[in-house]
């Protein structure tokens, strides 16, 4: 094994273990709506619901009404009067992705990131008003950089994400909207356009999902330093589009782009982007991500915030390096199921991922309608490298929580756990135990393949933007059938299935909210206005366990997580209204107007923090991401 990759795993074997710093160690909440959510059963009860509750270093102590808790304070004591407010375990999101999304996000990029180090410019609107601004907006950033100097831009496809083509499984407005066009396409801004404009200048174009584009000095510093990663082939971008090539260990986007050669001279700075950001997801009411490494940086910068007590929320981390059919044995084998569940109260291994090549997995069993959808490929297939590289891990004792999308993929995902684990001598218990997930659900999983998933006691998580973003064009190329195979909540929930709750969108350049994406759970309501699958609709208090107690379940820490009971973490969030008590329309409009991580307080908004007689705090406060309610 090459030197750069044993010292990545000799980094990983040597993470620390330090306890977080907490604000209050001593802090009673009383005169509130408590939605304990300790019942994680498949019935609509919540379970406890309580006046108050009593924090003390940085866990549940008690749960209870106004004269009991209140009885309980001390001489340091901080008292919180809620005045009615609802609050809640704090959301569990089981797939996203920070570490990508951060550095897209304008305000996070602006502080962190100064002009002496990269020119940053960031372009909203339509494409066809990026295309008519950009020339000039690229102009004015060369006028302004060093020869040499990175140039930086970012497109932001609308606060609504209405200029998005597609998600996970590349369903989207593509297709249905004559007037939408993806502008990082290698065609409406050419690679040799933006030679001749930055003879001098690396330029990386980057849209806030997955699409990047390059000019051909920055195509020159991705050769240099992908020299380093014996995985990555040397023809991973085109000369001649500056696009990535799709090719077994290439996935040239955001995810080696920006942290290991954009900013590979400048840490420090990408260190404090990822910092904010967990401030900003914190604002949603965000306390656990469960996401996945695709670099080596991406660890570091977590390890070290969390060495450092800097780190806002919790992490559960999934090991995602590019392409799994280039991973060494030996990695697969031994090192990453020795790591799983191991690592800090804020930063832990989870098992592995791959990176969603192949297409991601699109795969279905159904019918196509439009003859102009091309048949999409597995990544599992059997018979195929990734299938069995897959087989082999599985069967040496690893846990599997990854990208998939549709449901032929989850059939070849469910032979591949079933059969390794039984050749590797599991039993269906211990097989149940390891919890392997599979995430997104863009078209999965079918009626027929429930029994199964529960079997093998396999976890659902599900991509709430998919119902909204890929169900009409799910529904015109393959019909009514399939459109109710994108995340079908009603369906798990009835077969007693844990299924949890993603984000998986830079939803920090739109207006969208944790609660708007929870409340597509509820009214299944797309971009067009319609509703798909009305019979998959869930209820607001499985959709909450699906955000809180569930998720716990996924990222292995049900004993600490996803519940406000005694003995449990104290991450909780205070809401600005009644998620039990308000119309369903109205849930989309909650926000969180404080946020708490193990007792510490990681975001506050104004208002309240004036009524408590604290700071505000938070990188959506301090940044100046100001909604008028505050």
């Amino acid at each position: 094994m090459k030197k750069s990759l044993w010292s990545v795993l000799l980094f990983l074997l040597g993470m620390g273990l330090p306890a977080q710093a907490q604000q209050f160690t001593d802090l009673i909440l009383h005169n509130g709506k408590i939605l304990t959510v300790d019942d994680d059963s498949f019935n609509t009860s919540l379970g406890t619901i309580a006046q108050a509750m009593h924090v003390k270093d940085g866990k549940v102590l008690h749960v209870g009404n106004n004269a009991q808790i209140r009885a309980m304070a001390g001489a340091n004591t901080k008292v919180m009067d809620l005045k009615g407010r609802t609050v809640m375990p704090g959301i569990i999101v089981t797939h996203d992705h920070p570490f990508d999304w951060d550095p897209v996000n304008p305000l996070i990029v602006k502080k962190a990131i100064p002009e002496s180090a990269v020119i940053t410019r960031v372009l909203t609107g339509s494409p066809q008003e990026n295309l008519l601004e950009f020339p000039k907006v690229l102009d004015e950033a060369i006028s302004k950089a060093k020869p040499g100097q990175w140039i930086y831009i970012i497109f932001t496809l609308g606060n609504q994400y209405q200029y998005s083509m597609g998600g996970n499984g590349g369903y989207g407005r593509a297709g249905l909207n004559p007037d939408l066009f993806n502008i990082l396409d290698g065609q409406h801004i050419t690679k040799q356009t933006l030679d001749a404009a930055a003879p001098n200048n690396p330029v990386v174009l980057r849209d806030v999902f997955v699409a990047s584009q390059l000019n051909q000095r920055a195509v020159d510093k991705v050769r240099e330093v992908w020299k380093s990663f014996p995985s990555y082939l040397p023809d991973c971008v085109s000369d001649e589009t500056g696009m990535g090539v799709r090719n077994p260990g290439c996935e040239l986007n955001m995810r080696m782009l920006f942290s290991e050669v954009l900013m590979k001279e400048f840490y420090g700075y990408q260190k404090e982007v990822i910092r904010l950001g967990l401030e900003w997801w914190a604002g949603y009411g965000t306390t656990t991500f469960g996401s996945y490494c695709y670099n080596p940086t991406c660890v570091k910068v977590y390890d070290d915030l969390d060495r450092s007590g800097q780190m806002a929320i919790r992490q559960h981390w999934g090991w995602g390096w590019m392409d799994r059919i280039l991973l060494p044995e030996l990695f697969l084998k031994n090192f990453v199921n020795a790591m799983t569940n191991r690592g800090s109260d804020y930063f832990w291994f989870g098992g592995f991922s791959n990176g969603g090549g192949d297409d991601g997995g699109a795969c279905t069993t159904a019918a196509r309608i439009d003859p102009n959808v091309p048949e999409r490929p597995c990544q599992l297939a059997p018979g195929s490298e990734g299938y069995k590289v897959l087989y082999e891990y599985i069967k040496n004792g690893g846990r599997y929580a990854a990208h998939t999308v549709a449901d032929k993929d989850i059939d070849n995902l469910m032979d591949i756990i079933e059969k390794a684990s039984l050749e590797g001598g599991m039993t269906v218990d211990q097989i149940r135990a390891k919890r392997h997930g599979f995430d997104h659900g863009v078209m999965s999983p079918r009626p027929d393949q429930i029994d199964r998933i529960k079997k093998l006691g396999l976890i659902a998580s599900g991509n709430a933007p998919e119902i909204w973003q890929a169900s009409p064009a799910i529904m015109q190329y393959y019909g009514e059938r399939a459109a109710g195979w994108v995340v079908p909540k009603k369906r798990l929930n009835d077969a007693g299935v844990i299924n949890t709750f993603e984000y998986d969108r830079a939803i920090g350049t739109t207006d969208f909210t944790a609660f708007t994406l929870l409340s597509w759970l509820i009214t299944r309501k797309a971009w067009d206005g319609k509703v798909y699958a009305a019979d998959q609709k869930t209820n607001r208090e499985l959709a909450l366990k699906s955000a809180t107690t569930w998720g716990s379940y996924y990222v292995l820490r049900e004993d600490v997580l996803g519940s406000l009971e005694p003995g449990k973490w104290a991450d909780f969030v205070v809401l600005d209204r009644d998620y039990m008590a308000i119309p369903e329309d109205d849930i989309e409009n909650i926000r969180a107007l404080m946020t708490v991580v193990g007792g510490r307080v990681v975001h506050l908004v104004p208002s309240l923090a004036r009524e408590l007689g604290m700071q505000p705090a938070g990188a959506q406060v301090t940044l100046g991401f100001t909604p008028s309610k505050w």
